[in-house]
């Protein structure tokens, strides 16, 4: 995962930092996007769905940000890459091909769920030679809506509105200047500083962090996660940088886990594609109990499955997606801001919370079915809940709804919602008869067989023989690539061969990035390639056996990740550029399960 240094100059594009030029660092409650060039230019404090403290990203003109960098940038070229197996982040200065300057980043981590560090540490250290470094801190907090008071001590200051304050300690000499903090390091050779940026501390000093046993804890926490998993197959380095990714994006406190840690990165440079992914989708409860478990992580996998059910069960539906914790806001609404590279609208909030989605209930039925399928324990209590949805199933599955792409016009049949109430259906059946359980399972087969009727009778297209998007359309669906991987039909049915081969033919551009439909959705700028697709159509490739062709495919999607092999939502179609909410838990999953998949397919062959 090592990379050649890169130009300072190309790190940004039109004031803004490459979304593919940022590291993250998280603790279990947020998470910061660290720029190559210095930049902490997304930072949530004190949890996810905080407001930010630092969000320049979504506009460099009045966002917050923390900085630190050389004072001397001529002909500086820069280097990013993880301490190994961790979420500490080192970004190296170099000048004349020899380091002068290098950033070490975390936020500090720990097994305690109870125990908060609402702060970031930076490690700031020189080489052979001395150095002036630059350091610059501008907050949000509130979006520019309350004056600012910044107050300078002695080893700090304190930068306020309202209620809300951002505290930075260091040894620097800090001064302020029109809402911003500055300060200068006059480093000797080999020398090293901390630099804190704290939450809602105001009188404290830069010792008193204990940064040096914060970055040790800090490191001994990822490894110690790591070093629980038993998977030692192909590609170990990337399938474990996801798996760490993704411990990354849990909310401890509730045991949830963000879509991603970020808000309104676009999905279409210049586009409305803006939305906020801080919240958690019951869709994805799945697919992080089959990726973790696949990594030999099931401890994790049990505990994200009973504590998203603890959420789900204090509300008399299935909800599309839940809040981190209940004083957290799902109502959406717009900034002023002019959004990453002029991407506006920049939201906050996510109306799909308002959505009707049928996949849901299969989704959540397939976890716990998962779960028992990895050794975990489904309790009569989660079979009781398991039994309420195949019922709630039974009642709606016959709705139109707005589909697993949450698009914002009127609710159709998508046949991929009808195959996931087919899939619930048969994921209870085989976890009742292999935990022994009771239930009617004799009805459950007959409606199951009657769905899937339903679907072959008004959701395959007769002039081409495949599956299409919903019942009447002539269009097919990215989505449908999952069908064979359910197991409704067979990967080589020819149904899913005529899918497939339309899905490549219409929707797939090149190096195998597949947008996801190609109809109307109601939104201006067109849609890009949604990377699990991708990772998807791996899947189908191995399920019907063309080794070779899934391992091609799969070493070019992988080439799509950043320097550290972090993945976004999408990729742009014509430039190849990360784009869309970054990381992006999803994609990390995909990346997990078509490693594993595959690895497990080359080991029986």
């Amino acid at each position: 995962m090592t990379m050649e240094p890169m130009n300072f100059n190309d790190i940004e594009e039109k004031g803004y930092t490459k979304i593919k030029n940022h590291g993250m660092i998280a603790n279990n409650r947020t998470a910061a996007l660290v720029s190559m060039n210095g930049n902490v230019d997304w930072l949530c404090l004190p949890n996810f769905s905080s407001d930010p403290a630092f969000d320049s990203i979504l506009d460099k003109n009045k966002g917050g940000f923390f900085s630190t960098r050389p004072h001397d940038l001529n002909g500086v070229t820069v280097k990013q890459e993880y301490e190994k197996r961790t979420m500490v982040l080192k970004t190296s200065f170099y000048k004349n091909e020899k380091e002068v300057l290098r950033l070490t980043d975390f936020l500090p981590a720990t097994e305690y769920p109870s125990i908060n560090f609402p702060e970031m540490h930076r490690l700031v250290e020189s080489f052979e030679t001395k150095i002036e470094v630059d350091i610059l801190l501008k907050a949000t907090l509130d979006y520019r809506i309350s004056p600012v008071n910044i107050t300078i001590m002695e080893g700090g200051a304190v930068y306020r509105k309202n209620s809300r304050k951002i505290g930075i300690f260091t040894n620097a000499k800090l001064t302020s200047e029109n809402e911003l903090i500055k300060g200068k390091l006059y480093m000797s050779e080999h020398q090293k500083e901390w630099v804190v940026i704290a939450y809602n501390m105001s009188d404290e000093t830069l010792s008193n962090f204990k940064s040096d046993y914060r970055l040790k804890d800090t490191i001994d926490y990822w490894r110690n996660f790591t070093n629980k998993s038993n998977y030692n197959g192909i590609m170990k380095d990337v399938a474990l940088r996801s798996g760490i990714t993704l411990r990354g994006l849990f909310y401890d406190p509730s045991g949830m886990m963000v879509a991603s840690p970020t808000s309104s990165l676009p999905e279409c440079l210049g586009g409305e594609r803006n939305w906020d992914y801080r919240y958690s989708w019951v869709r994805d409860t799945s697919y992080v109990i089959e990726a973790l478990s696949m990594l030999g992580l099931q401890e994790a996998a049990t505990n994200y499955l009973y504590d998203m059910m603890k959420i789900i069960e204090t509300s008399d539906e299935i909800n599309v997606l839940y809040k981190l914790e209940a004083s957290d806001k799902l109502e959406e609404y717009e900034l002023d801001y002019e959004g990453y590279m002029g991407s506006s609208p920049v939201r906050m909030g996510n109306l799909a919370s308002k959505q009707f989605q049928l996949d849901v209930y299969g989704s959540i039925i397939n976890a716990v079915f998962h779960l028992g399928d990895i050794g975990g324990t489904v309790t009569a209590y989660m079979w009781d809940f398991v039994v309420k949805v195949v019922d709630k199933i039974e009642h709606i599955w016959q709705s139109p709804d707005s589909s697993i792409w949450e698009f914002r016009t009127p609710r159709k049949h998508y046949v991929y919602s009808k195959v996931m109430c087919w899939l619930g259906i048969d994921r209870a059946i085989q976890l009742g008869k292999r935990k022994e359980f009771l239930s009617n399972f004799d009805h459950w087969e007959h409606l199951k067989d009657i769905i899937k009727k339903d679907i072959l009778e008004n959701g395959v297209d007769p002039e081409t023989g495949s599956l299409v998007q919903y019942y009447g359309a002539k269009d097919v669906d990215a989505s449908l690539l999952r069908v064979s991987l359910t197991g409704f039909l067979d990967s080589n049915d020819p149904i899913i061969h005529n899918t497939v081969n339309r899905i490549k033919k219409e929707l797939m551009g090149r190096d195998y990035l597949i947008k996801r439909y190609n109809n109307d959705d109601g939104l201006s700028c067109p849609d890009n390639a949604f990377l699990l697709m991708s990772f998807w159509y791996v899947e189908v490739l191995i399920d019907q056996n063309k080794v070779d062709e899934a391992k091609d495919v799969l070493t070019s999607l992988l080439s799509k990740g950043n320097h550290l092999k972090l993945f976004s939502e999408e990729i742009d179609m014509k430039t190849l550029e990360p784009i869309g909410n970054f990381p992006q838990a999803i994609t990390h999953l995909g990346v997990i399960r078509a490693i594993c998949k595959l690895n497990k397919k080359l080991k029986n062959n």
